[in-house]
């Protein structure tokens, strides 16, 4: 009886936590009028393959940090959830991200910058990997 009211408890608290991202998300969209607004942030067809494989995970960058070049062997959409990012794809122009902004990068995509651009206040984004089973997240080039 008592692990079944631990592992209710934890249930609860992780809906509790979930419960209240979804609130602060939606408190940052503005209203259409009702309790609900849905903003279409990014719509992509993705590519021919096998894309059973979903991560999503929260990477935080410190003032003035980066991550070295790579490459993702699999499809990415990322959404900024505080600060700014610059990145740089493929060789082109350097973009900038900002709070609530969001990308896709297709399978193969060479990431030439991916860095905060503050040097005083962290960045912060919510990264969702989608591709093949077996396929490296990032891989780092020179």
């Amino acid at each position: 009886m008592r692990r079944h009211a631990l592992c209710f408890i934890k249930t609860m608290a992780l809906a509790a936590v979930f419960l209240g991202a979804v609130n602060i998300a939606l408190a940052q969209q503005p209203s259409a009028g009702g309790p609900v607004a849905r903003t279409e942030l990014l719509k992509q067809v993705l590519p021919a393959g096998d894309f059973r494989n979903v991560q999503a995970v929260v990477i935080e960058l410190a003032p003035g940090a980066g991550a070295p070049m790579h490459r993702h062997d699999v499809a990415v959409v990322a959404y900024v959830i505080e600060g700014v990012v610059e990145n740089q794809f493929d060789g082109g122009p350097l973009q900038t991200h900002k709070l609530g902004e969001s990308w896709w990068e297709a399978p193969g995509t060479v990431h030439n910058v991916a860095r905060n651009a503050s040097k005083t206040e962290r960045a912060r984004l919510l990264v969702v990997y989608i591709g093949e089973v077996g396929k490296a997240l990032s891989v780092p080039l020179q």
